[in-house]
């Protein structure tokens, strides 16, 4: 449901936003610019609010869905610009430089963000509990 809200949210402020893409980039960075700033924006929101429950629900999680829920769990225990720059390019196929400007960072900054990241995401999994 919440994930529904910010793709609907996303493409309502890209609607909205359209005469401002300039055609200097990738319409598509373009667009993960505007995801990843409604993705902060309900993040805050999200962490004002108290009891809001997150996480995995391991007792279902068969044995072809392992790997998957580890993966998981792995991602969630990264800081966010360290999740967002590894679902960027890991999970969605962005190049560096799409992921930069979509997170509105440098391209080193991404870079090291994004090292760190396949570091943590290394060790979580190679670790005897995942």
């Amino acid at each position: 449901g919440d994930a529904d809200d910010l793709a609907q949210d996303v493409f309502v402020r890209a609607w909205r936003q359209s005469g401002q893409w300039r055609g200097d980039g990738s319409y598509r960075g373009w667009l993960f610019r505007i995801a990843w700033t409604v993705f902060l924006d309900a993040r805050r929101s999200a962490g004002r609010r108290e009891g809001r429950e997150r996480g995995f629900d391991v007792e279902r999680a068969g044995t072809d869905h392992d790997l998957r829920l580890d993966i998981d769990r792995a991602l969630a225990r990264l800081p966010d610009r360290e999740r967002a720059a590894a679902l960027l390019c890991f999970a969605e196929g962005c190049s560096h430089a799409e992921a930069a400007k979509a997170m509105d960072i440098p391209l080193g900054t991404l870079k090291s963000v994004l090292a760190r990241a396949r570091t943590a995401l290394a060790a979580q999994l190679e670790a005897p509990n995942g």
